[in-house]
């Protein structure tokens, strides 16, 4: 009867311990996303007006620079 119980306490005890390493990550990284954690580096601002490039719909692609034209495939298959 020995033999039953000692391989089941000693999976009590791995499974006590992943629980409680999982409990101290858990709680860890609550504390490091904390809302009320002062950020120590500033927003991020959104991009200026002028930053920002926008498509002309009324001028054609350059047939030239077009990603058709780099597509290359082995030959070796």
């Amino acid at each position: 009867m020995k033999k039953i119980w000692q391989p089941i306490w000693i999976m009590c005890v791995i499974s006590l311990l992943f629980v409680g390493a999982a409990l101290v990550t858990l709680r860890a990284a609550a504390q490091t996303v904390s809302p009320t954690t002062p950020s120590s580096h500033p927003p991020a601002s959104a991009p200026e007006e002028s930053a920002t490039i926008t498509d002309d719909p009324t001028i054609a692609p350059d047939a030239a620079e077009s990603a058709d034209h780099n597509v290359s495939f082995p030959t070796d298959i």
